[in-house]
């Protein structure tokens, strides 16, 4: 701004000296002294230039901001399930049927690495580098209400097959020890006979060959008659006529095989009164008569 002044001020002398030199001379005027504008700092940005000068910037110093620490989050504690108050087994799987891969005392813990599927009643933990499973109703679960479904759990064992107790091998049978020395084989047939009552039949051994000399005993209303096979009759045979004729209806009769009598019994004497001993060697024939029937083929056999 100085030059400004000073330039003003050589052309106010140039023109007093230019009328100086036309009339009376003048005395020269003294120099007015010009106030001095004040100069006025913009606080921000550099100043407007004017009429071609340079211009100034100042720019007023603002104190530097304080960075502020971020807080410090809390890291949540992992999962862990506490050991109830029994000795606990610690499985391969969720499941009773999964093996026992150790033991878990009461009071330790161990943390959680996931659940099991659909209830999630068993817990996945890190049992000492492996991987384990225990119940969770017999474990107390800290922290857990995030824990997700396992992402690998073993497929479970198969079902162990129930042994089958070996089918015992049939023993053949031994048939019943004969009750008797003798069989009832046959019980004939007994057709209607108007004209007499009869019975009559035969006797085999064991070979099925007819045997003589074996007795047999008729009973009706009490002991009757005892004969014995091949006597008077032909080799095996025996016969009974007890009633003379037809015999009454209503006359239950038996015939079985009996004890011979004692000494003096032989063939030629086909019947004897003796009936000291009538224990049955046989099953008994028995029947009822109705009216009077011819029986025969009545067959006893030796065991």
């Amino acid at each position: 701004m100085r030059w400004l002044r000073l330039s003003t001020f050589l052309f106010t002398v140039l023109i007093i000296s230019a009328c100086g030199s036309r009339g009376a001379s003048v005395e020269p005027a003294l120099p007015t002294n010009t106030p001095v504008p004040t100069f006025t700092s913009t606080p921000v940005g550099p100043a407007p230039a004017t009429g071609g000068g340079q211009s100034t910037s100042q720019t007023t110093s603002q104190p530097a901001a304080t960075p502020v620490p971020p807080q410090a989050t809390a890291t949540p504690e992992a999962p862990t399930v506490t050991i109830g108050n029994v000795l606990m087994n610690v499985r391969g799987g969720p499941g009773t049927n999964y093996n026992v891969i150790g033991t878990a005392a009461p009071g330790l813990k161990f943390r959680i690495t996931g659940k099991n599927p659909g209830l999630g009643d068993w817990w996945q933990i890190d049992y000492n580098g492996q991987t384990g499973w225990v119940f969770g109703q017999l474990v107390t679960a800290t922290n857990a209400e995030t824990v997700q479904v396992a992402l690998v759990i073993p497929a479970p064992p198969p079902p162990t097959a129930t042994p089958v107790p070996p089918t015992p091998v049939p023993v053949p049978t031994q048939p019943p020890a004969p009750r008797f020395p003798y069989s009832l084989i046959d019980r004939g047939q007994c057709p209607l006979n108007r004209q007499q009552t009869f019975f009559e039949g035969i006797v085999y051994d064991r070979n099925n060959n007819p045997k003589n000399g074996v007795c047999l005993h008729i009973a009706f209303g009490g002991p009757r008659n005892t004969k014995c096979s091949g006597c008077g009759k032909p080799t095996g045979n025996w016969g009974f006529s007890p009633f003379g004729g037809p015999a009454s209806s209503g006359t239950f009769v038996e015939i079985y095989v009996v004890n011979c009598p004692g000494s003096g019994w032989d063939e030629p004497r086909t019947r004897t009164k003796d009936f000291s001993n009538l224990s049955p060697l046989s099953e008994k024939w028995s029947t009822t008569i109705s009216q009077s029937i011819g029986c025969a083929n009545i067959t006893f056999k030796e065991n």
